[in-house]
């Protein structure tokens, strides 16, 4: 059966920090200890802002709160998000030339100011036919209905999708659907099992 969509995650597979982790880095430009930064990260909290329910400021305010840090540190919290980030342009390059024999979607756990960045800062409009964003939908990776919400959308079954994340919880949840898989490990090896997939399917 022919390949009819690839679905892209977004941070980790595309967009990158300048250098380490987003938590690694996030705790250097406040000057704190990474393991703090990682708790926040991974706590409900930050879920609600992945999925719409807070605010960046809303969220920030908690992070601060929370590593103990004063209000004045949120414009560098600002200053990250928009500066420290940058878009692998082979692998955007890469969605572009897709668009032109399948479907190319971009599905990802990211607040609600992605649209405007994707716009304003990394200059990515156009790349993807399909962009689901949880803040949009209000559902999470690896919840199994975002990914059935995102065939929806696209128009195909899950055995005609190639989904692409870093996350091993994110591709076992698509796996488990019947959508093909691939784990972003290094930009090589995720661009050569594409294309086996690609080639096998024809």
């Amino acid at each position: 059966m022919a390949i009819k969509a690839v679905i892209f995650d977004l941070a980790g597979v595309v967009l990158f920090t300048i250098r380490g982790t987003f938590n690694s880095l996030l705790a250097e430009r406040l000057n704190v200890q990474p393991e703090g930064v990682e708790r926040v990260m991974n706590s409900p909290t930050n879920n609600l802002w992945d999925t719409g329910d807070i605010s960046d400021d809303e969220f920030y305010t908690f992070l601060l709160k929370e590593l103990n840090l004063p209000a004045e540190k949120k414009a560098a919290i600002q200053k990250f998000v928009i500066d420290d980030f940058y878009v692998d342009q082979e692998m955007l390059t890469l969605v572009r030339e897709l668009r032109k024999s399948c479907t190319t979607a971009l599905l990802t756990n990211f607040p609600a100011h992605l649209h405007d960045f994707m716009k304003r800062s990394w200059h990515m409009d156009g790349a993807f036919d399909h962009i689901i964003i949880s803040s949009d939908v209000c559902l999470i990776k690896p919840d199994p209905r975002i990914y059935q919400l995102s065939l929806s959308r696209i128009g195909c079954l899950a055995h005609e999708a190639v989904f692409i994340d870093d996350r091993k919880v994110n591709i076992d949840a698509a796996r488990a659907l019947g959508i093909k898989t691939i784990l972003f490990i290094s930009k090589a090896k995720t661009i050569a099992a594409l294309s086996r997939i690609l080639r096998s399917s024809r």
